[in-house]
């Protein structure tokens, strides 16, 4: 099944396309303020916060040295895994953690945005993270130990 999507990446995507084709990719511009301060997550990283809880680690999406990044339809990466293991763990979702961001990780994420009280756009961005709880999971057993 084919879908059309209006996510940032197809519009990044169309955007430079257009401007290389006007162009002809001779003229180097300058990324929008919203594009250089927010890149689309490529990673999960595992954060361990050493002064207030040393035994516990969250894994969230990440980018370079930042959580302050986006996801959206018809990603694929870890991620979008980490999103979708939260997703299960603590919003109680049983979705596949295959990193594949498709309709069931849309579908759950507008219904946590509408729970948090954010946007329901089905993308996620820092507005999102920072409203949606997150598990902490054990060093020591790699256990779920609450979300927060």
């Amino acid at each position: 099944m084919s879908k059309i999507r209006s996510g940032r990446a197809k519009s990044a995507t169309t955007a430079g396309a257009l401007l290389a084709a006007l162009l002809g990719g001779a003229l180097a511009v300058a990324p929008s303020a919203t594009a250089a301060d927010y890149s689309p997550c490529t990673y999960g990283a595992v954060l361990h916060n050493k002064v207030t809880n040393p035994t516990s680690y969250k894994y969230v999406p990440y980018v370079g040295n930042s959580p302050n990044c986006w996801l959206d339809w018809g990603m694929s990466n870890t991620a979008v895994r980490a999103l979708q293991k939260n997703l299960n763990s603590c919003y109680g979702y049983r979705l596949a953690t295959d990193g594949d961001f498709g309709d069931l990780t849309e579908s759950a994420l507008k219904s946590v945005q509408r729970k948090v009280g954010v946007r329901a756009d089905g993308d996620y961005g820092p507005n999102t993270r920072n409203a949606m709880v997150w598990a902490n999971y054990s060093m020591e057993t790699g256990a779920r130990i609450s979300c927060n």
